[in-house]
């Protein structure tokens, strides 16, 4: 009897690692995590940042009215749950833009919110953004 329980165990265990459950993918892409927090960094909405390609790890980042193939490259650190922006611009890389942006996905709502330092002041200002907005 307890051989046939002992394989049991051993079945149901391999099929929940065989199956969707166990290596489910991330709820957000690199590509929609970068867009929510330009998105906060620069006070737009995500629907006038586009995604213009990546370069190893890093993501390319324009502004759907630009003239430039990309103004800001961002890096996701899943790890960390931090993105790190910054612009092609010199000019627009302050220590404002430089700061980790960190994220936090709630998978039940959809939506992931970024949270930043403000500019001025002291305190923290955040966004929530749901898939439809960042696709």
């Amino acid at each position: 009897m307890t051989f046939n329980r002992v394989v049991s165990i051993v079945t149901m265990t391999a099929a929940m690692f065989s199956s969707g459950y166990a290596y489910a993918a991330p709820a957000f892409s690199a590509d929609q995590l970068c867009k929510a927090g330009l998105a906060l960094a620069i006070d737009k909405q995500p629907r006038g940042i586009k995604t213009a390609g990546t370069s190893g790890q890093r993501i390319l980042l324009a502004l759907k009215n630009g003239k430039n193939d990309w103004d800001y490259r961002c890096t996701v650190n899943r790890q960390n749950r931090t993105l790190k922006i910054d612009a092609r611009d010199l000019k627009r890389n302050d220590k404002y833009l430089a700061q980790a942006i960190r994220y936090r996905v709630n998978e039940g709502k959809r939506s992931v919110e970024v949270t930043m330092k403000k500019r001025a002041g002291g305190g923290l200002k955040n966004d929530t953004f749901t898939t439809l907005q960042l696709d």
